[in-house]
């Protein structure tokens, strides 16, 4: 004969949202954990993040499309912390970035075809962006000229998805954007990739939540960008007009569609922080609830 047992509890997990403010150019997804892993003392919050383009037209003539330089991920914790152990972080591709290397050296090379003179400022730049040491600078642009691209790769520690700290990542290089991209723009899928370019099908988790109340806890997870890393180009054909005439439309027009996407956010009912823009928000919740059991 079954019993009835009352009052165990078990832990319960629910989702909400993400909400998008350009859904094509930037998509956010929180994942409920897996069977065996809802723990109310330790639960990994599992999310993908992936970016693109997003086009957007208003008649008359005025459009854009919308990428992104650099954006993101913070996590707002309520009524809990994060473990010290396990935040995600992923360095660039290393056969991606040694295409991008080449193309800086071929790039860099004197018109004459020489590769021991013609190295550019920029390249200067860019092993100064990638964390080359000043003091070590004319030996890593030697190396490149010389081909040894592996050795040059073994003085950079480039993350494309960097842990920033204060419950926030970075994606994208703050002055490179993403060097597997000619246009240094964010493309492709960056925390938790899509299912079809992993080995296995198990997500890695952005990190680990810990309870400081035994009642409930949650986490709001917020995908952002920074005004200034929002790469804004117009639609349409090029006009027939003078150069000055062309870059005040353009300016203008950057403006408005900014302001379209702070529109959005009001809308939605969120409040970006100073100079960002609220691209996607989703939220976890963390809790009990009684459940009857027959044994």
């Amino acid at each position: 004969m079954k019993r009835l047992s009352k009052g165990k509890k078990i832990v319960r997990v629910t989702r909400t949202g993400p909400t998008c403010a350009a859904r094509y150019a930037a998509d956010l997804e929180l994942f409920l954990p897996r069977q065996g892993q809802q723990k109310y003392d330790q639960l990994p919050l599992e999310i993908e993040v992936s970016l693109g383009e997003h086009q957007f037209s208003e008649g008359d003539g005025f459009g854009f499309s919308l990428r992104f330089r650099q954006v993101i991920v913070e996590v707002i914790m309520n009524d809990c912390e994060m473990s010290r152990e396990g935040r995600y972080e992923r360095k660039v591709d290393k056969e991606a970035f040694h295409h991008y290397l080449k193309r800086i050296k071929d790039k860099s090379t004197s018109k004459r075809g020489s590769v021991s003179t013609g190295i550019s400022a920029r390249l200067s730049q860019v092993l100064s962006a990638l964390g080359v040491e000043a003091s070590v600078m004319a030996e890593a642009e030697a190396q490149l000229r010389a081909g040894d691209i592996e050795t040059l790769e073994s003085r950079i520690d480039f993350k494309i998805v960097r842990w920033a700290g204060a419950g926030r990542w970075h994606i994208g290089h703050e002055v490179l954007g993403d060097p597997n991209e000619l246009d240094g723009t964010l493309k492709g899928g960056y925390i938790s990739q899509p299912k079809d370019a992993q080995s296995t099908p198990e997500l890695s988790p952005l990190c680990v939540l810990l309870p400081l109340s035994q009642v409930g806890y949650a986490a709001t997870v917020e995908l952002r960008a920074r005004k200034n890393d929002c790469v804004y180009k117009p639609l349409g054909p090029e006009r027939n007009e003078e150069r000055w005439e062309r870059k005040n439309r353009s300016q203008i027009e950057h403006v408005l569609a900014l302001k379209m996407l702070e529109e959005q956010n009001r809308r939605d009912g969120f409040q970006a922080p100073e100079g960002e823009i609220i691209l996607s928000r989703g939220r976890i919740n963390v809790g009990w609830e009684d459940h009857d059991e027959r044994d």
